[in-house]
């Protein structure tokens, strides 16, 4: 069993309710726990929809300041 972690697929979202926060973009669920632990719960497997979240955070500075 691979120990996926929900922050760091690009499916997950956080939601703006207080008794649902967390949901699942590829499974259209939102849950008081994490989707990965409602999927396993469920269907008794893990998550076959997992993919990694890609950084689109590029920073390109030649001159070594950032401020």
């Amino acid at each position: 069993m691979k120990n996926l972690n929900c922050n760091k697929c690009k499916h997950f979202y956080v939601t703006y309710k207080p008794k649902f926060p967390y949901g699942c973009k590829a499974f259209r669920v939102i849950s008081k726990k994490l989707p990965y632990l409602e999927v396993k719960n469920i269907s008794g497997i893990d998550c076959a929809l997992f993919s990694n979240r890609n950084k689109n955070v590029i920073i390109k500075n030649e001159k070594g300041r950032l401020a």
